[in-house]
């Protein structure tokens, strides 16, 4: 049960880091995108190893070669797209319009995409790998509510600087997953 609890902890940090990035970004960001959110990044989380271990455990030592660039591609795009953003002569009341629900899968599926290749670890948990998974998805859900939480309350003191911040949080976790795959940090 521990490691499920480790994996789940492990597996929630790049949505967690996204959904500061979130809180800090959108200022008129709803309880329910907050919650729907956290519940996608969440359910991404848990099912990515799960559909691993169902379909891809043989195949994917070939997914795991080019992962980590999909995700620096994704979460750089994001990036560039939202200091690209906080250029432009907007009410600050007004930027909850950048955020969408296409927003939300493209961060729910980048931040879960390594989580495809910790299916090979699934099988080494002495519980269920679907109880394991469903454990990835709780623990996720909850960080992600704190992550919201913590971002709002620090975009609220950069105010106009937020957004610039948030895209560069989110560029960086792309090349850090690129340099941790690398084997360079």
């Amino acid at each position: 049960m521990i490691d499920a609890l480790l994996l789940g902890v492990a597996l929630a940090m790049d949505s967690f880091t996204v959904s500061i990035v979130n809180g800090i970004t959108y200022k008129n960001y709803t309880y329910k995108d907050v919650w729907l959110t956290s519940l996608s990044f969440g359910i991404f989380q848990g099912l990515m190893p799960l559909i691993g271990y169902i379909i891809f455990i043989p195949i994917i030592r070939y997914i795991e070669n080019y992962d980590h660039w999909v995700v620096l591609i994704v979460l750089s795009l994001l990036g560039i797209n939202m200091i690209r953003e906080s250029f432009k002569f907007e009410e600050i009341n007004d930027r909850s319009k950048l955020y969408s629900y296409k927003t939300m899968i493209f961060e729910s599926i980048a931040t879960s995409i390594d989580a495809l290749s910790s299916c090979v670890i699934l099988p080494t948990i002495k519980i269920s790998p679907y109880l394991t998974c469903l454990i990835i998805v709780v623990i996720t859900f909850i960080f992600c509510l704190i992550g919201h939480k913590l971002g709002k309350q620090i975009g609220l003191k950069l105010k106009d600087k937020a957004s610039i911040l948030g895209g560069l949080i989110l560029i960086l976790l792309g090349v850090k997953c690129v340099l941790e795959h690398l084997n360079i940090i």
